[in-house]
């Protein structure tokens, strides 16, 4: 994901949209709740990671140990199947 479309998801999560993408061949689902309520888990359900905002969620959800601005680069967005 290159840092424009990177600024996009960031702003449509802080509206409440949530996206399916992949990362590294595993589907994500990241969402943001208008409770406050942030998430970021597996699709398969095996792993998940709840946050009490979107700031706390960016800063601190990670993918294989690399937080969402380190993985930008490698996540594939609006592809995940």
């Amino acid at each position: 994901m290159n840092k424009d479309d990177y600024m996009l998801f960031k702003e449509g999560l802080s509206r409440g949209e949530e996206y399916l993408f992949t990362y590294h061949d595993v589907n994500y689902w990241i969402s943001h709740g208008p409770n406050g309520d942030s998430s970021l888990a597996r699709d398969d359900g095996t792993y998940c990671q709840d946050f009490n905002s979107l700031d706390e969620l960016l800063k601190k959800a990670k993918l294989e140990g690399k937080t969402l601005d380190e993985a930008r680069n490698e996540i594939e967005w609006g592809i995940a199947e």
